[in-house]
């Protein structure tokens, strides 16, 4: 069987991922390791293979504190309790030294200066990789002869949560939900409660891996993930209710079920799949909106550009740029409407630098789509969704001329909407075009298989989220197999290898790890030998 990856991170330099291929007298595995982590997630050891998405289940809360007078304790109950104190010196050049003082209660560190200073409560997190847990799954797996050993393995793996998908030279394929989850004693974490009533809270013990879900050898002949739900509501314990729309997986399933004799080329083409499926489920609701020409000049313009769309996000196309500039405007509509002050957030405005965006944009497309099918009655006060549209039509044509020019054919949309892989120290120029890569034109969006998201609150911003590796595993045939990077493997911009799989991250294409000695042997360019110290 292939196993094909491409999980999606920030666009970012040095590249997050690095390919490698270690051997020892036990094991033997190549792919993709975490910068800065111990482990291969995304890899083979020559006899089964793996790749990641990320479970967006929920191992994390947070609490409401109310703080003493002292400034170092919190109420439980009936009861002011101290916390433990930590204080971070941090030196800043060029200016005073910042004394930060964190408070740790019961249920873990108070971090509201890190979202938000004008927050007015105080909030602890809760999160399972905060406590002090055995890690093993992916330093295990290394040496998995099948696909229950696999699982076994991730029985003790406190985070983060994620979806391991699974293949084998025996023709077995697998999924296992994998990030140890809590049980909580009131609610499921989706709005803070108060930390002093003892009633909310966790449980000591966690669930257990047996009621963590997975998939062996399913009839369809394939498994797939795309950081949907993993399970219908009701189904084990409760995992979370944050995740994306389910298009990128319905994509992924009808081209996976469409056709026969898959090979690495076939996987590698699916990777780069901008069709919009959203746009299938709006397209008849939107083309029979009437739209006086004369009255709206720019709407009747849209609306002609919309109808003459092949529904694909890619680079050159003008109606993918119609048709996000037109999905902000409504999003933002339909949220102002509701929410007039608070609708930023509830289009995915985050908190503060750690959380600058939140899952609510990726899903903005997929809640525009079903309130334009349904149109709820009232929705809009006085106004109604034929004139709410009409306007949203005519704000995406006003927002593309002002910005791009009143000639529809400079509104492709690669062009208005490039990726940059950007550098820390890119953030200023002239650095900017030492350490970042791009401008390039980038097709696909938030609902495409080709990820590249944006959202409403930014549609021709740079891409927040793309496939920083990608990689196809052949087991039939390993020396097939591909792996690439949006950058290289070095860090240091001068050096040739900072970009040099750049350009076939773009194309889709990669490069092979080499596998068999005879192959590490012809690829090798230079030796290293590290021995330890007498």
């Amino acid at each position: 069987p292939l196993l094909a990856n491409d999980p999606h991170l920030a666009p970012r330099l040095p590249a997050p991922w690095y390919l490698a291929h270690l051997r020892t007298p036990d094991w033997e595995v190549a792919g993709a390791s975490f910068v800065g982590g111990p482990a291969i997630p995304i890899g083979t050891n020559g006899f089964a293979a793996w790749g990641i998405t990320a479970a967006l289940t929920d191992d994390t809360d947070l609490f409401v504190e109310e703080i003493g007078p002292d400034g170092a304790s919190v109420r439980e109950g009936n009861e002011m309790v101290a916390c433990a104190v930590i204080s971070e010196r941090i030196a800043v050049k060029g200016a005073e030294t910042v004394n930060e003082r964190v408070l740790v209660t019961n249920r873990g560190p108070v971090i509201t200066a890190l979202l938000d200073g004008a927050l007015p409560q105080a909030l602890s997190m809760s999160a399972v990789w905060l406590r002090a847990l055995p890690i093993r799954g992916f330093l295990d797996v290394v040496q998995a002869r099948s696909f229950e050993a696999f699982r076994s393995a991730f029985a003790e793996w406190p985070g983060p949560t994620l979806n391991v998908v699974y293949a084998d030279r025996d023709g077995r394929i697998g999924w296992q939900l994998v990030g140890q989850l809590p049980r909580r004693k009131t609610g499921n974490g989706t709005v803070p409660l108060p930390a002093a009533d003892p009633a909310n809270g966790w449980e000591e013990s966690l669930v257990p891996f047996e009621k963590m879900p997975f998939l062996s050898d399913p009839a369809t002949g394939w498994v797939a993930t795309a950081n949907g739900q993993p399970v219908p509501d009701g189904l084990g314990p409760f995992l979370g209710v944050d995740y994306v729309d389910g298009y990128r997986l319905a994509r992924i399933g009808e081209v996976l079920s469409s056709r026969d004799g898959w090979d690495v080329a076939a996987a590698q083409r699916l990777q780069m799949d901008v069709a919009c499926l959203p746009w299938r489920e709006l397209r008849d609701t939107l083309l029979a909106l009437t739209v006086d020409a004369a009255s709206h000049p720019r709407a009747a313009k849209a609306l002609g550009l919309l109808e003459a769309w092949d529904g694909q996000m890619a680079a050159d196309s003008i109606g993918a740029s119609v048709y996000q500039a037109f999905g902000a405007a409504l999003t933002r509509r339909i949220a102002q409407a509701k929410a007039p002050k608070a609708w930023p957030w509830a289009i995915g405005q985050g908190f503060g630098q750690i959380v600058p965006r939140t899952l609510f944009s990726t899903r903005a497309m997929g809640r525009l789509v079903r309130l334009l099918r349904e149109q709820p009655a009232g929705w809009f006060g006085s106004s109604g969704w034929d004139a709410e549209v009409i306007e949203s039509l005519d704000e995406a044509t006003r927002v593309l001329e002002e910005g791009f020019g009143t000639d529809p054919g400079g509104w492709r949309w690669g062009s208005l909407r490039p990726l940059t892989l950007e550098h820390p120290l890119g953030v200023r120029r002239p650095l900017d075009r030492i350490f970042n890569l791009g401008p390039i034109p980038m097709g696909g969006d938030s609902n495409t298989p080709m990820q590249a998201s944006n959202g409403p609150m930014a549609p021709f911003g740079n891409p927040g989220f793309l496939a920083n590796t990608r990689c196809v595993v052949d087991l039939g045939n390993p020396a097939a197999s591909r792996f690439s990077l949006a950058g290289g493997q070095s860090g240091n911009p001068l050096s040739r290898h900072y970009g040099d799989l750049f350009a076939l991250w773009q194309r889709g294409e990669g490069v092979p790890i080499a596998w068999a000695e005879s192959e590490v042997a012809a690829a090798t360019v230079a030796t290293l030998t590290l021995e330890p110290a007498e």
